[in-house]
């Protein structure tokens, strides 16, 4: 039987999957992520409020953008995977950096295809919230999110320098 693979708003119900998914980082060294997820762990239902509010523009930072973040789950109810998707490109950063869509597969579930689907179904997501043309950036050395990128239609176009992130990134624009 295959696997049913599909994407979920944030719920609480996911608190133990995403736990773990938060540790999973932390013991696989990938500081980035933990950092950005680590936050859930003070207060799981709170930070679920947030990514709620978010996806509906309430409560977003003066310097950020509406974001919908919907979680990659199978019909066993494991946490996959997150993708955040950006529809407004008028802060820079967005712009120039974080592009519309970004994704990321737990550690505990790498090398299964997951990033390729994580990204076709975010696709399908812009294409409901009427985006038609959309930034997709990876780290320059991210093999697989350019395989990824690419095999969901992204086309290159440059690389730029990320300060704050110290590495430079791989552009792609995918057009819906």
């Amino acid at each position: 039987m295959r696997e049913n693979i599909f994407l979920v708003q944030p719920n609480v119900e996911y608190k133990d999957q995403f736990t773990a998914m938060v540790y999973a980082y932390k013991n696989s060294g990938e500081v980035d992520y933990y950092d950005m997820y680590k936050v859930a762990l003070e207060d799981f239902d709170k930070y679920v409020l947030k990514l709620q509010n978010n996806a509906k523009g309430i409560d977003i930072p003066e310097d950020w953008v509406t974001t919908h973040t919907f979680w990659l789950t199978n019909n066993e109810g494991k946490l996959i995977g997150i993708t955040r998707i950006r529809p407004d490109n008028d802060n820079e950063f967005v712009r120039n950096y974080a592009g519309n869509i970004g994704y990321d597969i737990s550690p505990l579930h790498r090398q299964k295809g997951h990033g390729k689907t994580i990204l076709a179904l975010a696709l399908k997501k812009a294409k409901a919230l009427k985006m038609d043309k959309l930034l997709i950036t990876c780290n320059y050395d991210n093999v697989g999110s350019i395989k990824v990128i690419e095999s969901n239609g992204g086309i290159f176009e440059s690389e730029v320098f990320c300060e704050s992130k110290n590495t430079l990134l791989r552009r792609y624009w995918i057009t819906l």
